[in-house]
């Protein structure tokens, strides 16, 4: 399962400082950067991402938005690239979520 974190920061005045505690608690944490303002984490189950969302509501800023969106395996099989190539963490995991980075 994979638990994917969507950032959109408005340019108030403040937000910045907050989506950058946000930004390095993401990567402390075992996030990948997929996007700009996009990243993805590898969870086993239902319950572990649960806890995630927990976590991440602690160090959500006040202003702007984040989304958390969980996927399957197999639905994130389905993801179609349209330019580009898979990256190294793509090519190297694959589908097993089991691998520990």
């Amino acid at each position: 399962m994979r638990l994917i974190a969507i950032l959109s920061p408005t340019n108030k005045w403040g937000t910045k400082t907050e989506y950058t505690k946000l930004r390095k608690f993401l990567q402390k944490d075992g996030y990948i950067r997929i996007a700009p303002e996009v990243f993805m984490r590898i969870v086993t189950n239902r319950k572990a991402s649960e806890k995630h969302y927990r976590r991440i509501e602690q160090f959500a800023p006040k202003t702007g938005t984040v989304r958390l969106l969980r996927l399957t395996e197999k639905q994130y099989q389905n993801i179609y690239m349209v330019s580009g190539e898979a990256d190294y963490q793509e090519k190297t995991v694959g589908s097993n979520c089991h691998i520990m980075l």
